[in-house]
This record gives structure tokens, C-alpha cells and sequence, in this order.
């Protein structure tokens, strides 16, 4: 568990100072702000899952199925997503799944955050942009052998190595923190699925 703790401390300590703006004065932090944070990260995490389950229901999946704060196989997970089964050729979509609706998830954030820079937003946009980079590297490097984790479920489907899978991840939340300190950026990634196959993209928009 102390590596766990280790391993999101060290992605938040990464992260979060790409958040807050030049010269942010030091304020308070209250129950209001606590609250916020817990919806921000239960909405991400609903969402998360929500997007493995579309693709289930796309691919035409057997018995999906969503649990949160469950236990499995002696191992807590927040978030769970299952089925009974599935194609074969559609494993790689419903393993993407979860991060392509934290994707739109960030999109709407970002919005959101540019307009009104809540506590909710920031912390929505902080897990959105941090969690699968998160998740991957606990999935490389303290659960390597859990087949329930969507990056290690990626690398079975791909060959991907850690590291290669790590990079990709690492740039999606490196161009997506930028984005959020530079509004007029061009350059929005994305993870696009269809019924056989999942990739991620860099576009540039004009």
C-alpha cells in the first residue's frame, strides 16, 4: 500500500503545480473545498467506468457490468467494470473505453475551468488529465500481472512495453497540462475507438 501512496503522491506533486497560475497566493482550504474535490473525483470515476460500459454495449458484450468501492479477488477497486464476454477482436476498445470518456470528461472541464476556475473544475481537470497516468504506473510496475487493469490489458492487446505504453500516457497528460495554461493551443489529443481497434491521436486544429 505504501508504494500505492507513494506512486499518487509523486503524480500529484508532478502535476498539480502545472495548475495553479503564476503568483496564486496561498488560501484557505475548508470542508467547501474537500466536498468539491470528492465529487470532482466521483464524477470521474463514474464517468470512467461509464465509458467502458458504452463500448460494451457496443461491441455487444455479455452481462456488463459497473461496481464502485467493490472488492475482487482479495484487490479494492474504486471503480469496476466486468462481463461475462466479450469478443475478441473488441478487447482493445473496451479497455480504452474508460479513458476515452475521461477525455471528454477533461474537454468539458477545460471549458468549464476557463470560464469559472472552481474548485470543482480544477480538481475535475486534475483527475481527468493525472488518473491514467496514474493508473499506468501502477499497473506497470506494482500490479504488473492484474489482467483487470485496463493498461495492462492494453499492453496484452498491443505489445506495447511498459515504456512505450508510459510515453504515450505521459504525453497525453503533458500536452493536456499545457493546455490548460495556454488557451490557444492547437494541439489536443485524443483516444478514438471503433468495434475492432483504439488508438490515440495528436490533432492539430486551424
Amino acid at each position: 500500500m505504501h508504494k500505492i501512496c507513494a506512486i499518487l503522491v509523486a503524480t500529484g506533486l508532478f502535476i498539480w503545480p502545472f495548475f495553479m497560475p503564476p503568483g496564486q497566493n496561498a488560501c484557505a482550504f475548508d470542508i467547501k473545498d474537500a466536498a468539491s474535490i470528492g465529487a470532482a473525483y466521483t464524477t470521474h470515476l463514474f464517468l470512467h467506468e461509464v465509458g467502458h460500459q458504452v463500448v460494451a454495449e457496443e461491441v455487444g458484450a455479455d452481462s456488463p457490468q459497473i461496481s464502485f468501492f467493490t472488492r475482487k479477488n482479495g484487490r479494492f477497486y474504486p471503480g469496476l467494470s466486468t462481463y461475462q464476454s466479450i469478443p475478441k477482436e473488441s478487447r482493445l476498445p473496451y479497455a480504452v473505453g474508460g479513458e476515452r470518456m475521461a477525455g471528454y470528461t477533461f474537454e468539458y472541464a477545460l471549458q468549464s475551468h476557463h470560464r469559472k476556475p472552481t474548485t470543482y473544475n480544477k480538481a475535475l481537470l486534475f483527475f481527468a488529465c493525472t488518473d491514467f497516468l496514474t493508473y499506468t504506473l501502477l499497473a506497470n510496475y506494482i500490479h504488473p500481472e492484474n489482467d483487470m487493469y485496463d493498461p495492462n490489458l492494453i499492453r496484452a492487446e498491443t505489445g506495447l512495453s511498459k515504456e512505450a505504453l508510459l510515453s504515450l500516457v505521459m504525453a497525453k497528460s503533458l500536452v493536456n497540462t499545457y493546455r490548460i495554461m495556454n488557451q490557444s493551443t492547437n494541439l489536443i489529443p485524443m483516444i478514438w475507438v471503433d468495434k475492432r481497434s483504439a488508438g490515440i491521436v495528436f490533432r492539430f486544429s486551424f
